[in-house]
């Protein structure tokens, strides 16, 4: 086992350092810059690649130059790691004096420095002399996240090596190796469930993994993952999703104990990247194999697809991405819970609704909208009794029928308003007030000269904006309609 097996997943970065340790030409320089995120393995490529230029055999990972380069033992290796917020000018003195020092085994002397990026202006002063001057048989190895936290006049005289974050596949297929090692059994959606918690940190999954298997009492199962790391996973999310057009209360129910059981943030990023990749099935079906998801995963998409439509799915993503914005602003899991599933009706209403065959009515015209009143005191005015010759059941068209006119408008004097104006009203509304934002989510809008209607698709959001706060506040968001505000839910009335 070499050096370099312990770089996953950064195949060109290894390439190109083996390429300078085996002397190629113009491949060895005096200062490397490592850079890339947290737990892509900038550091443990630094201290691979210092036992790799002490090492006869290039890194072979059993000779003792190699292990104690590794643990920083080799007298020819110095390893700096600090747990302070900054290296001062003094220890970057001492740096440089150890660096200017002959090696003992007449190869190389290397200097790790894993923060560079915490390296102050007056010791990156000290560290620039010995860049540009540089000690013979001297190599300085820095480690950073990105090249821009390091000053402009060090990395300018260093060799750039790029990390990037580790793929989820690439992850799951080196814990397996790792329980294989270890002779710790797991289940695959277990480690798969690690390697998308990771994100991209093969550091943060090794971690992970450790305390998983101190726990579980023989296999690693996935209810010992979310035991240890929250609620929310992802077959737990496709489970949820699967079952969602078919049952209702359920669905909210099994929705709930995930938030509650969970980081909620982590529940809706974990949704939200499901949707994403059900979309791309639906969209573009060709895109699935190309993912990089489990093999239960791609079965779940490949059978979950023809359920949904992609505008849909492109729905429901718009909407978790704006709950998410709401989840880091604290708000509290039920009403993240209540606009999620407020949201997925609308979806789902909508589909059946044009699923569902047409039914034949005596009256084609649709019920009386409620006319919003400011003050709630003013009784209504009594409709004159309907004498008895009019209560002969004889049809007659629409345009007599007076009494299915919502005073005074027919349905088709109601244009839909235009999207723009919906918008403005509900960032008004969630400006005003948030539970008047969230009833509106559930409107749709309509307008006829200067008067509003408002068709509500569940009667809860009705009652609320009937009540005198929010109605109230609805008249002062909609001071513009001079001919009034009407409001209506299905055939149904709110006194």
């Amino acid at each position: 086992m070499s050096v370099w097996d312990e770089l996953v997943g950064q195949d060109r970065a290894v390439e190109t350092l083996r390429r300078a340790v085996a002397g190629g030409r113009h491949a060895m320089t005096h200062a490397w810059l490592f850079v890339g995120p947290p737990g892509s393995g900038r550091s443990n490529a630094a201290r691979a690649f210092a036992a790799a230029l002490q090492c006869h055999d290039g890194g072979c990972g059993r000779c003792n130059d190699c292990r104690t380069s590794l643990s920083g033992a080799h007298p020819d290796v110095t390893l700096l790691r600090t747990e302070q917020l900054s290296i001062g000018v003094d220890e970057m003195r001492q740096l440089v004096s150890r660096a200017n020092v002959a090696p003992v085994n007449r190869r190389w002397q290397v200097v790790v420095i894993e923060d560079a990026d915490r390296v102050t202006e007056r010791g990156a002063d000290a560290l620039l002399k010995a860049l540009e001057e540089p000690a013979p048989k001297t190599v300085w190895l820095l480690c950073a996240p990105s090249a821009d936290d390091v000053i402009v006049t060090i990395r300018s005289r260093c060799q750039h090596i790029p990390f990037h974050s580790i793929g989820a596949r690439k992850i799951f297929e080196h814990l397996t190796h790792v329980c294989e090692w270890e002779r710790a059994a797991a289940q695959p959606e277990a480690l798969w469930e690690v390697a998308r918690q990771a994100d991209g940190a093969l550091r943060d999954a090794l971690s992970m993994l450790e305390q998983i298997i101190n726990r579980a009492a023989g296999e690693v199962t996935l209810e010992d993952v979310e035991f240890a790391l929250g609620a929310g996973s992802r077959p737990a999310v496709e489970r949820w999703l699967s079952a969602l057009k078919g049952e209702g209360s359920s669905s909210y129910v099994e929705f709930t104990k995930m938030m509650e059981g969970g980081s909620p943030q982590h529940v809706f990023e974990e949704l939200f990247s499901l949707l994403k990749n059900l979309w791309l099935a639906v969209r573009w079906p060709n895109v699935t194999r190309e993912l990089d998801v489990s093999e239960q995963e791609k079965k779940f998409l490949a059978e979950e697809a023809p359920r949904w439509s992609a505008e849909e799915l492109r729905t429901l993503l718009e909407a978790v991405a704006n709950l998410l914005v709401q989840v880091r602003l604290g708000v509290r899991i039920d009403i993240l819970t209540g606009l999620l599933m407020l949201e997925l009706s609308r979806i789902l209403d909508s589909d059946r609704a044009a699923t569902r065959p047409p039914q034949a009515t005596v009256s084609s015209s649709p019920p009386r909208p409620q006319r919003l009143a400011a003050d709630p005191a003013v009784e209504p005015v009594e409709e004159p009794a309907i004498q008895k010759e009019d209560q002969v059941p004889v049809l007659q068209p629409p345009a007599q029928r007076e009494a299915d006119r919502p005073e005074g408008l027919l349905e088709a004097d109601w244009k839909p308003a235009s999207k723009e104006a919906f918008v403005k009203l509900l960032a008004a509304a969630r400006q005003a007030d948030f539970v008047l934002y969230c009833a509106l989510l559930d409107a749709d809008m309509k307008q006829s000269g200067s008067s509003v209607l408002l068709d509500m698709r569940d009667r809860y959001p009705y009652e609320t904006l009937c009540l005198e706060r929010w109605r109230s506040g609805l008249l002062e968001l909609l001071e513009g309609a001079a001919d009034g505000v009407f409001l209506r839910y299905r055939d149904e009335e709110f006194a």
